[in-house]
């Protein structure tokens, strides 16, 4: 009976273990091309970064503000933190950047081991190519997030319970318990791992009693930190946000949901956009040729593959389009995929030249993908150094997103304070931004609708609004862009201009007078 380890050398030839270690290299040097070195990490990848530094220098949990669910990751990276030194935070969120770099590209040995698993080498190459390539896949293993490390367990799971080893189908639980601390939603594979694990083996006197140890190995890696986030947070992270998803579906408890016909307009879109270019071309066909001819591990793929997606569809139903949710999917779309080209080569019989011919193809799509939606970095940069400004010289502002991501996240303070690491608890948050309705995470449905400059500074008042900060983005109200072009305003002084110091980003401080200030009638 072939297993991994009796099968290794079988797999991880010597050219196999050459070509893994080019394509391995090209992915490294692909991200770092466009690395976004010296701009801080925000919005979730600043929770993670915090939750990891104060893990790291406080080395308990009790003692972290943070009630992140999804704590498997900054736990994972505050280990990183700890051996790291340095007295600038830049370089630990660098170094968090760095970590999920090495991760992403590491998942090429289970994605290389599952293709194996249905195709040949070479094959098996072309399918580590295609995710280790995906464009979406290297923008977000820039980020400093968490699907990197949930993607490499989940895989691992995946390719762990397909081997023909009761040992290596225990170890699958292992993984997928890891999972489940990175992100929560990987609770859903329980259904599918179970029912596949009764149904390999028939004989029932047999397979109940490994099943039981398979959940029982399960629950012992599970259950440890779902007691530490029930002591330090109040909640499981992982079952009651399963069940409160559950109930929010059915109606039992409020939230935002779409009807029908809304949720799959945004699911359609979402994945359109998360598949495009490649995945585009090269799933049609490889569905029809993957699932032609089923079996056992096919079923297995197709059942991760549903179960997957449940999350997926449960975000579209909240109006979440998110593409980046997709990503959990790509290794298993990676290995469908790859059945597109075998089904091509079985009939010329040119593997290894069309293997090198779509690899290539792959990349270069990849880099135009990329360099067509390249973050503008010396935007970004300006953008954060135009923030610290803001933050020297406000104190309550109206929300500029996207560009205030720098701004009120404790970022803008540390980069001003010189001191570092340092908890977060001993860090004033300085500026307060007020959200206007063109900030997506602004979710509240009984959020106000500013329609005129005056409106807003009223309403700001009693919130303690103090400058109206103006950009020459089209995204903003419409005030703001009048603001911005007119500054002759009695009650509204200029005191900052950042075209003024040389900064690409166009951006204008005004403080508000007040005496001068008539409000709404």
């Amino acid at each position: 009976m072939e297993n991994l380890i009796e099968s290794k050398s079988k797999i991880f030839s010597n050219n196999a273990i050459i070509c893994l270690g080019i394509i391995a290299l090209a992915g490294f040097l692909l991200r770092f091309f466009y690395f976004p070195e010296g701009i801080p990490i925000t919005l979730d990848g600043a929770n993670f970064f915090w939750y990891a530094n104060d893990l790291s220098i406080s080395g308990t949990f009790s003692d972290i503000p943070y009630n992140i669910p999804n704590n498997g990751w900054p736990t994972f990276l505050s280990v990183f933190f700890y051996f790291f030194n340095s007295e600038n935070f830049l370089d630990y969120m660098e170094l968090q950047r760095y970590v999920t770099v090495i991760i992403s590209v590491s998942t090429i040995i289970p994605m290389f081991i599952l293709c194996r698993k249905f195709c040949g080498n070479k094959l098996s190459l072309l399918g580590a190519s295609l995710f280790v390539f995906q464009p979406r896949i290297i923008e977000n293993s820039l980020g400093g997030l968490s699907e990197p490390l949930f993607i490499l367990l989940e895989l691992s799971c995946l390719v762990l319970f397909l081997q023909n080893n009761w040992k290596f189908k225990y170890l699958s639980f292992v993984f997928l318990a890891l999972a489940c601390l990175v992100r929560y939603e990987g609770i859903v594979l329980i259904i599918p791992l179970s029912i596949l694990f009764l149904l390999k083996n028939r004989d029932y006197k047999i397979n109940i009693p490994r099943f039981l140890i398979a959940i029982s190995i399960f629950l012992v890696v599970l259950l440890p930190m779902i007691f530490v986030r029930i002591e330090t947070m109040g909640f499981d992270g992982i079952f009651s946000h399963s069940v409160a998803a559950i109930q929010v579906s059915s109606g039992i408890l409020p939230g935002n949901t779409l009807n029908p016909i809304e949720s799959i307009s945004i699911l359609i879109k979402s994945a359109a956009l998360s598949i495009f270019p490649i995945f585009f071309i090269f799933l049609p066909l490889g569905f029809f040729a993957f699932f032609r001819n089923r079996n056992f591990d096919k079923y297995t793929i197709l059942l991760f593959l549903i179960f997957m997606s449940i999350p997926i569809i449960y975000a579209s139903s909240r109006g979440i389009a998110e593409p980046r949710y997709f990503l959990t999917l790509f290794p298993i779309l990676s290995v469908i995929s790859v059945y597109t080209v075998k089904e091509i080569t079985r009939k010329f019989n040119r593997i290894k030249t069309m293997t090198i011919v779509v690899v290539v193809a792959i990349l270069l799509s990849s880099i135009v993908y990329l360099d067509y939606n390249k973050i503008d970095y010396e935007y970004e940069l300006d953008a954060y150094h135009v923030g610290l400004e803001v933050n020297k010289r406000t104190s309550v502002i109206n929300g500029y997103y996207p560009e205030a991501k720098y701004v009120h996240n404790k970022i803008d303070v540390i980069s001003n304070l010189g001191t570092f690491p340092i908890l977060s608890s001993e860090i004033e948050e300085k500026v307060k931004r007020i959200k206007l309705y063109d900030d997506p995470t602004w979710k509240d449905e009984n959020r106000v609708i500013f329609t005129s400059l005056n409106e807003f500074i009223d309403y700001g008042k009693n919130e303690g609004l103090t400058h109206i900060i103006a950009d020459e983005s089209e995204n903003r109200p419409q005030f703001l862009k009048d603001v911005f072009k007119n500054e002759a305003i009695p009650y509204l002084t200029k005191i900052y201009d950042s075209s003024e110091h040389g900064y690409q980003y166009h951006l204008k401080i005004f403080q508000i007078d007040y005496e001068k200030f008539e409000p709404v009638e």
